[in-house]
């Protein structure tokens, strides 16, 4: 298994935002979300994508990976444990790429066996089997459904017996969707979150669209706002308020 980075810290977006977290990055996306426009220096080329390039251009940046296989993973996770038994996020690029990865499957089994709370971050996009992956019902899934300002087709982003999957058989679920003032402004956010609720229910939560804490705080008043007049849950992006975009943390 291909890993970018594993760490110690606090979950900074969605319905467990503050909560102390051990993150384990995999390499490798199905998508490259060049809507969000972030760039990132490599090599004398600037790239273009999300804020999680590093785990998305697999190509550019190979070489800063590490391979586990699902013991030493877990020993990595061991280390970072302190006093109190963090939350493990899976993510990264997406991390369901490897969910049928034998590898992945162990790793993901011994963390439930030492009693972890394990969460995914996805992109929603990839249905997995939970009768056939049973241990996929005792985890927790943000469902980071991409929006059309990710420059995403819809028919890739949006896969709707994997929303219904996620819902019906998941520990638990949520949407957690990135928004931008401009977005709001040509009105697409509320028709776009309304046709995902109708395909499945799901609890709201959205956030403001930055990489640093400028840019987040430039988005944070339209989405609040937004958030408040249709109902859903605001979730702020609290390791960029604290850190900025350092990585690693």
């Amino acid at each position: 298994m291909e890993i970018v980075e594993t760490f110690l810290s606090l979950q900074g977006e969605g319905k467990y935002s503050g909560n102390l977290a051990i993150f384990v990055r995999f390499a490798g996306c199905n998508f490259n979300c060049i809507g969000f426009g972030v760039k990132k220096e490599k090599d004398s080329k600037i790239l273009l994508g999300c804020d999680t390039i590093r785990a998305v251009l697999t190509k550019e940046f190979k070489a800063c990976y590490k391979t586990y296989n699902a013991k030493e993973l877990f020993d990595e996770v061991l280390k970072l444990v302190n006093l109190c038994k963090p939350i493990v996020v899976i993510t990264g690029g997406e991390p369901l790429l490897n969910y049928q990865n034998k590898e992945f499957l162990c790793f993901i089994s011994l963390l439930l066996e030492h009693n972890f709370k394990v969460h995914f971050e996805t992109n929603a996009s990839i249905e997995i089997d939970f009768e056939k992956y049973p241990l996929y019902k005792k985890c927790y899934f943000a469902l980071g459904v991409k929006l059309s300002n990710s420059g995403v087709k819809k028919e890739k982003r949006i896969n709707e017996k994997a929303l219904e999957a996620f819902k019906n058989h998941a520990k638990g679920s949520f949407y957690k969707f990135v928004l931008d003032r401009d977005f709001l402004e040509e009105n697409k956010a509320l028709k776009e979150i309304n046709e995902i609720l109708q395909i499945c229910e799901n609890e709201v939560f959205c956030m403001p669209m930055g990489v640093n804490e400028l840019e987040v705080s430039k988005n944070a008043l339209s989405v609040a706002e937004f958030c408040i007049k249709n109902g859903y849950n605001y979730s702020d992006r609290l390791h960029i308020r604290i850190w900025g975009d350092k990585e690693g943390i």
